[in-house]
């Protein structure tokens, strides 16, 4: 279906398909903010990140951002049930600008490369850096709901539910789980993809997810708040107090985090599949 509509799609003038790419990321832009999934910056990031995935990849390109998009949403209020996350969790319930970028940002870039280069290798790329953005996202929502406590990916010893740095069986199944459906999806939308490449999108975006957690459990900025006495990936308390940092880099926060890991998957992935292609 995806493949026919993208065939019809790339048909047209390009004024046309210009006005066609605008019109559906509004709609879409404006569901998302109306269903409290993404603030006015992060509608913006998302329309301009939408219009040139359509515009370079179709509408197959934009399926695989909406995947991510959707999926995080319906996950997201299963997650709302556990309370107390608000107090360590840095990011809201809607994503902004930042937040998009450094989800979204490699993945774009991939198909950028991937306008001048019409080998199959960056719609790989693409897709795996999209795989660990879902997949890492699965794995802290899905992960919260264990009914065992998550321990330190580094020592093993048990860590609040929602620090970074903590994982469990069921988030890093889910995690798995995220980056073979990318693979398939690869597999089943583009061209030129074949089983190794697909190995590559399962492979290195879940590598990503797992220094992701690596990365949150050593420079990622944690701050400690005496009055509720945890720690937090808040820099200040709720009077705007400045608290002490107690792990990590101040400058390091979740999205640096984010971004690194889906920066390190797009280099793993073009890596890795320069050796296939």
């Amino acid at each position: 279906m995806m493949r026919f509509l993208d065939a019809r799609y790339f048909s047209l003038p390009f004024s046309l398909r210009l006005v066609i790419a605008l019109a559906v990321v509004l709609v879409i832009g404006f569901i998302a903010y109306r269903k409290r999934q993404l603030n006015l910056s992060g509608v913006i990031a998302a329309v301009v990140m939408g219009m040139a995935a359509t515009l370079m990849g179709g509408f197959t390109s934009l399926s695989l951002y909406l995947f991510f998009l959707i999926s995080a949403a319906v996950i997201g209020k299963l997650s709302e049930r556990i309370r107390g996350l608000e107090r360590i969790h840095k990011k809201g319930g809607r994503r902004d600008a930042v937040q998009v970028l450094a989800n979204g940002g490699a993945a774009l870039a991939a198909m950028l490369i991937h306008a001048f280069d019409s080998s199959p290798l960056y719609l790989a790329v693409f897709a795996a850096c999209l795989a660990e953005a879902c997949s890492d996202t699965w794995a802290s929502e899905i992960g919260v709901l264990s009914k065992s406590e998550p321990v330190s990916i580094l020592t093993f010893t048990k860590v609040p539910k929602g620090l970074s740095g903590g994982v469990s069986l069921l988030g890093t199944c889910s995690a798995m789980l995220s980056s073979v459906l990318y693979g398939i999806f690869a597999f089943s939308c583009y061209d030129g993809i074949g089983l190794s490449l697909v190995m590559v999108v399962i492979f290195s975006s879940f590598a990503g997810v797992m220094i992701d957690s690596v990365l949150g459990a050593t420079v990622q900025a944690h701050f400690y708040d005496d009055k509720e006495d945890i720690i937090t990936e808040h820099s200040r308390d709720r009077e705007g107090n400045a608290l002490k940092l107690v792990r990590g880099l101040r400058f390091m926060d979740n999205d640096m985090v984010n971004l690194t890991s889906n920066i390190i998957t797009f280099v793993l992935a073009s890596a890795l599949g320069s050796l296939i292609v």
